[in-house]
């Protein structure tokens, strides 16, 4: 407005000024209450964390990777905030830090657990009884990413 003075010349400028004030001051207070509510929200969205690696689906029987997604979208928005100049909470930087780990480490487990049922299901009925015992084995040695390791241990790749 300050560029263009014609604009404020007009007899509809005062109205104009005043609405524009109007929707400002509820555009800053609408990012206010969001940016408090996701603060509020980030705690809820790491407690995916505390989930083990891997489980077994109840209907199918085989093994996913327990990753809640929640996470990657607190990282995006917690890099959006970031870009914006807005502080971002110290709960929420230590999931941004660990981006690259996550990532990581659900990308190799899914693969892993992909190639596992992929070798399972092409195995004919003939072997499969002498292959049980390495399955058997396999499966135990998945078992502390079922039971024990979440996404917060130190020695997922142990």
């Amino acid at each position: 407005f300050e560029a263009n003075q014609n604009v404020l010349a007009g007899r509809d400028a005062k109205r104009i000024i005043k609405m524009y004030n109007k929707v400002a001051r509820t555009l800053v207070a609408f990012e206010f209450l969001w940016y408090k509510a996701w603060v509020q929200s980030i705690d809820q969205a790491k407690t995916g964390l505390q989930a083990t690696l891997i489980i077994r689906h109840p209907d199918d029987n085989k093994l996913y990777v327990n990753f809640d997604h929640e996470i990657l979208q607190l990282i995006r928005e917690a890099k959006c905030l970031d870009r914006m100049g807005i502080e971002i909470p110290e709960s929420a930087k230590i999931a941004l830090f660990q981006e690259d780990k996550f990532k990581t480490f659900y990308r190799q487990l899914h693969w892993a657990l992909t190639e596992y049922d992929r070798i399972v299901t092409e195995v004919i009925p003939v072997t499969a009884m002498v292959l049980r015992p390495h399955f058997n084995d396999m499966e135990y040695k998945l078992r502390p990413g079922m039971i024990t390791l979440t996404w917060t241990s130190m020695n997922i790749d142990a």
